[in-house]
């Protein structure tokens, strides 16, 4: 027996699939007040706008406002934690969003995947 015959967790296709992460999505439920500043907040970085739905598209992750529901979609927990944290940065001058991972909403081209 040779050492990949012994040890399959080494093998290239499990290090393929085990570098694949699931990712995170954070739901907050807000209170009337909550939902009128984040409301607030996210309309400064120009939303995408979808009935009552607001949606900000960052280059790490999406924000998501709908009735009384903040919710945050990244490729990792610990990146949308980092985003949730820096929302309140959006009271901020735009020109130091950059440097909280936030930005004006990414708009998406059909057919264009970034």
């Amino acid at each position: 027996m040779n050492g990949m015959e012994e040890d399959p967790p080494n093998s290239w296709l499990s290090r393929l699939f085990k570098n694949k992460k699931k990712s995170a999505l954070l739901e907050q439920r807000l209170s009337r007040e909550a939902y009128e500043e984040y409301e607030r907040l996210l309309m400064r970085a120009r939303p995408e706008r979808d009935g009552s739905r607001l949606r900000v598209r960052l280059a790490e992750g999406v924000v998501e406002l709908e009735d009384g529901t903040l919710r945050v979609r990244a490729r990792n927990r610990k990146t949308a934690e980092k985003i949730l944290r820096n929302l309140h940065h959006y009271d901020q001058p735009p020109s130091i969003w950059p440097a909280y991972g936030l930005s004006y909403s990414l708009k998406r081209k059909k057919g264009t995947i970034l």
